[in-house]
């Protein structure tokens, strides 16, 4: 069972989910499976084939047990579940989408090329990961030996599920690898592009321009119909495009502690107190009644909470102050000792932490042994390179430096304050077993330990019950958004709003785990009430919420209707920019110059220098791509224009053209390719993505 062990201390999932993430985990067995395509428990189709929720469900819990073994964790928190469901789809959809593209290709992994990269000479990185001795940063290849002749004896299966595991990311890895290297291997770059680019990046150019912003065109000077409108949205679809959303009004019903539970609280805290005050041992007493936690350092006055500073300090052991109300809990605060202790030491340890062939019997031993050489005159420092596991420590002879009480593991702190200065001795912690010295200690001074017993104001059962009757009773009452709007403006609720919601969101903002509430609204019609199994209240935390769907939004292109507003902008724009080209046109007929054209456009000539065919913008113009390609491409002394550009319209004349030879061709090919290659991975898995029509259905279920 020790590479188990290994597995768990070195993390070796993160390493693998992560950052070999790309590649994941296979699901070849998707590929023979059926399922109804139109069964509603189908989580996806991609590339015509459908999978079932069930299918997903059971590789997805492999990978969370898996998860779990690797990390030595009997429970995964939501978070790191949520990062496993979305690392599995997106494996899912990687297996699906290039399995055809395998097959028709002929991409395989041999059986020996699996045993190269567990035993070969091309060590897969995971391989390596796994059996790699930290201490001389060689392969073990006689435990990857060994590993693969005992895995399957694991009684529990867990050595041989989690190799398949790994075996699977390894041959995954490796077909996408052959996949990419064939794609980048097939894009060239020609000399005559080469040469072409070079051109583009050496040359560079001198204008005047004569500019005038759209800005400055009135409304009133312009006019545009529905037909206009129409018109632009038609030829401009693409700009339009939108993901699928919804949006929302709702009001919430929050759950607040009422005089009642109030009373009940404070009656609480004034019956304990009296015992409080009589019991003996303070800790045990906060342990077994108080709301917080109990906290066993000695604190300096202007380390105690505000409120108790002058209290505390000036009072005798065992006064009690309150009850008071802080921080939504009604206290009481108990001296529970005074003393005159440092507020700080100094010390060094030795951190033993136990291998895979020792046993705690065995690191006591050993620390017997090291206190024994210590006290004995061994060189601390030389004993603490050789054996401490505090490798930030070691570099200072095994100094810890200057701490206070809290500022270590308890176990450590207490020890170490209450050693003698040069004396040895051992405490245990989370961290391992620590032979510690305290070397200095500062000056003593007057400390107090207070115990804080409280009980938190909250909501009872019965607070919870009469807000979920009236949430009931308004749902009950308005069963349409008019009725909605009309008891919200007669009742005077807050209403709320929650808008361009997308299917998978996780949040929404005040609302606590929301994601029942988003699955329901896309569900639910137009100005219907939200519902789940048929009940119109969500109780998020605190919160029970009733709302309505009021918008709309499905995947496409947005209905003219909806971009209306937007459309009527960019065609004022569009309008404006043709306005000022008609009088720059009509003054180009009189005039060929520059100079002659501004005077009339009651403007001036700008000037720009140096601009190439990669110039981001243009000085007294901005961020003018037109602009720039315009006088990267005409002739010297020629006027070019009117070019409707961004947010201007210009006219310029080239007045210089040179050529930077820093960059020739040959070398621009290379760095060409190279970038055709860097994209190849991402771009060209994209594009199959794209055609394998994806519909992604996991927000019905998660």
């Amino acid at each position: 069972m020790a590479t188990l062990e290994k597995i768990r201390k070195r993390g070796v999932l993160l390493t693998v989910a992560i950052g070999l993430g790309l590649f994941g985990f296979i699901f070849m067995d998707f590929f023979n499976s059926g399922g109804s395509r139109n069964s509603q428990f189908e989580i996806a189709e991609i590339a015509g084939k459908s999978i079932p929720l069930q299918q997903y469900q059971r590789e997805l819990n492999d990978i969370i047990e898996i998860n779990k073994f690797s990390s030595g964790k009997s429970s995964l928190d939501e978070a790191t579940v949520q990062r496993i469901r979305t690392q599995t789809w997106n494996q899912m959809v990687r297996n699906y989408v290039m399995v055809d593209e395998y097959d028709e290709l002929g991409i395989d992994v041999s059986s020996q090329e699996l045993w190269d990269m567990v035993q070969g000479e091309n060590i897969h990185p995971i391989i390596q990961n796994l059996f790699t001795n930290p201490e001389t940063g060689e392969l073990n290849t006689m435990a990857v030996i060994r590993f693969l002749k005992t895995y399957d004896q694991d009684p529990t299966g867990q050595q041989k599920a989690y190799w398949l595991f790994v075996e699977d990311q390894m041959i995954n890895e490796r077909l996408y690898t052959k996949y990419s290297n064939l794609i980048s291997k097939g894009l060239y770059t020609t000399t005559a592009e080469a040469k072409a680019e070079v051109n583009n990046i050496n040359k560079k150019v001198d204008f005047d321009f004569v500019i005038q912003n759209i800005n400055t065109i009135p409304d009133s000077l312009i006019a545009y119909n529905t037909s206009d409108l129409k018109s632009f949205y038609n030829e401009h679809q693409n700009e339009y495009k939108q993901e699928a959303s919804r949006s929302i009004e709702y009001i919430t019903f929050d759950v607040v502690p009422s005089e009642a539970d109030k009373k009940a609280t404070q009656e609480w805290i004034n019956d304990i107190k009296e015992d409080f005050a009589n019991t003996k041992d303070d800790e045990d007493f906060v342990s077994l009644n108080s709301d917080f936690s109990y906290d066993d350092f000695y604190l300096k006055k202007d380390e105690l909470p505000e409120t108790l500073q002058d209290e505390m300090f000036n009072a005798e052991e065992g006064y009690i102050y309150g009850p008071y109300f802080e921080n939504d809990a009604y206290l009481l605060a108990k001296l529970s000792d005074v003393a005159y202790v440092p507020d700080s030491i100094k010390a060094r340890h030795i951190l033993l932490q136990p291998t895979q062939n020792q046993n705690s019997n065995q690191i006591f031993a050993l620390a017997d042994s090291l206190v024994n050489l210590l006290e004995k005159g061994a060189n601390f420092a030389a004993l603490s390179d050789q054996y401490s596991a505090d490798k930030a420590a070691n570099e200072k002879g095994g100094d810890l430096g200057w701490f206070r009480a809290n500022e270590m593991p308890k176990s450590l702190s207490d020890t170490a304050f209450s050693a003698k200065i040069g004396e040895y001795k051992m405490a245990a912690s989370q961290y391992g077993l620590h032979i510690v010295q305290t070397t200095k200690k500062s000056n003593k001074e007057k400390k107090v330990k207070v115990a804080i017993i409280g009980r938190k104001l909250e909501p009872s059962s019965t607070t919870y019950q009469e807000t979920y009757a009236k949430a009931s009773k308004f749902a009950g009452n308005n069963h349409t958004y008019e009725e909605f709007l009309q008891a919200i403006n007669e009742e005077g609720y807050a209403k709320k709003l929650a808008s361009d919601i997308k299917e998978f969101d996780q949040q929404l903002a005040g609302l606590e785990n929301p994601r029942e509430l988003i699955r329901s609204i896309y569900t639910t019609d137009k100005h219907e009430i939200i519902k789940t199994e048929n009940n119109p209240i969500f109780e998020l935390g605190n919160r029970f919420v009733i709302g309505f769907v009021t918008d709309i939004k499905e995947e496409g292109i947005a209905p003219f209707e909806q971009v209306k507003t937007q459309l009527a902008v960019q065609v004022k724009k569009q309008k404006k920019a043709e306005y000022l080209a008609s009088k720059f046109n009509e003054a180009l007929s009189e005039i060929n110059d520059l100079e002659s054209l501004a005077d009339k456009l009651n403007t001036e000539v700008y000037e720009a220098t140096d601009i190439t065919f990669r110039s981001y913008s243009v000085p007294n113009a901005g961020v003018e791509p037109k602009m720039v390609a315009v006088a990267t491409s005409v002739n010297a002394d020629e006027i070019a224009g009117p070019v409707q550009g961004a947010n201007n319209v210009f006219v310029l004349k080239v007045t210089s053209i040179t050529t930077d030879e820093a960059l020739n061709a040959e070398m621009q090919q290379a760095q060409t390719m190279m970038q055709y290659q860097n994209r190849a991975n991402y771009e060209a898995f994209e594009a199959l993505k794209e055609e394998a029509n994806i519909v992604d259905k996991r927000a019905k279920f998660y």
